[in-house]
């Protein structure tokens, strides 16, 4: 130190001054160069970091899902598939990835796919709002609302019932039993929970939005069976599944016919009447033989003027019988 000292007396103002200067500019190009070098590796910590973040986000189910959409808005199917598929992998739960690969398939007119998608889907998980929700809303939006009910009645879960409860399309609720045979005219009462209207056929065909609707009861005076199918269609426009159900009406068989005169010994012809209650046909013989529906047809004038066993039976359109009523007339001279 002392001998510093000594040399910076020995040497003029001006040069301790350049001297010093000198010092101080190499002191601040070592900062400047120290500052260049920790800029630098900042900047490479931040790239490293923020290519990492895009590289953990890619892999994130949002990053994939995102990567899907823009495979699927570039016509890259076979990419867009895989890389739903990856983001259903990743969260079986969450609606997007089934949504967006069920549309997918849409695009590419494969619908069975998408079917196939969702009833897995509902099987694998069957508590999933998501998995029902995304079901639902593409069923919608491509215009297939018939196939929500098939999914939504075979779910047990009530927090997705609670959650889709506008999607639910109850079915249609029959006031008669089908298991019964009526003997009479019946009319048939149809409901439904919810606010919606119910279509309905007596005729057979698979009732839709444009068959008859549910107004007032229905009239069953047919004997016979009658088919009624119907469905409900609820106010967001999704039919429930059909209910379907046969009604069997036998109305009782007639008693025997009346035939007046009654059996005896006359000695002049007779004219003889036989009361045909409605919906029924007298059938006769005159031979003693027992009358079918090939005998001859009681058609209100039937004279008799010699020996005879008078048969008679009634018999209905659907070829039911009643019971035979006998005369036997005597003539005497």
């Amino acid at each position: 130190m002392q001998r510093t000292t000594n040399q910076d007396h020995m040497l003029s103002e001006e040069q301790i001054r350049r001297r010093r200067k000198k010092a101080k500019q190499a002191r601040m190009k070592r900062l400047r160069r120290l500052r260049r070098l920790l800029i630098a590796g900042m900047i490479l910590i931040v790239a490293a970091l923020a290519g990492l973040g895009i590289l953990i986000y890619r892999n994130t189910y949002t990053g994939v899902i995102n990567q899907g959409k823009k495979a699927l808005v570039d016509g890259n199917y076979a990419k867009a598939e895989q890389l739903f598929s990856k983001a259903i992998e990743k969260d079986g739960k969450r609606e997007e990835g089934y949504l967006n690969l069920a549309k997918t398939y849409e695009d590419q007119k494969e619908l069975e796919k998408a079917d196939t998608l969702f009833e897995k889907a509902v099987t694998d998980y069957p508590d999933s709002v998501g998995v029902y929700r995304a079901a639902v809303e593409f069923y919608v939006d491509s215009d297939q609302t018939d196939k929500i009910s098939p999914i939504m009645n075979e779910c047990t879960s009530t927090e997705v019932l609670t959650a889709l409860d506008d999607y639910v399309a109850k079915l249609p609720v029959f006031s008669l039993d089908e298991e019964e045979v009526y003997d009479d005219v019946q009319e048939l009462t149809l409901s439904s929970k919810g606010k919606g209207n119910i279509y309905y056929t007596i005729d057979g065909s698979e009732p839709t939005q444009s068959s008859t609707k549910y107004e007032d009861p229905i009239q069953l005076s047919q004997e016979g069976e009658t088919t009624v199918r119907a469905i409900f269609v609820n106010q967001k426009g999704i039919p429930s599944l059909e209910v379907k159900k046969t009604f069997t009406i036998r109305f009782p068989i007639a008693d025997a016919p009346a035939v007046s005169p009654t059996t005896g010994e006359y000695i002049q012809a007779l004219a003889v009447e036989i009361r045909v209650p409605d919906g029924y046909t007298a059938y006769y013989t005159t031979d003693g033989s027992e009358p079918t529906e090939g005998s001859q047809k009681y058609t209100g004038s039937l004279m008799i003027n010699k020996d005879t066993e008078l048969n008679v039976v009634l018999i209905d359109k659907n070829g039911r019988k009643s019971e035979v009523t006998t005369r036997k007339y005597r003539f005497s001279s």
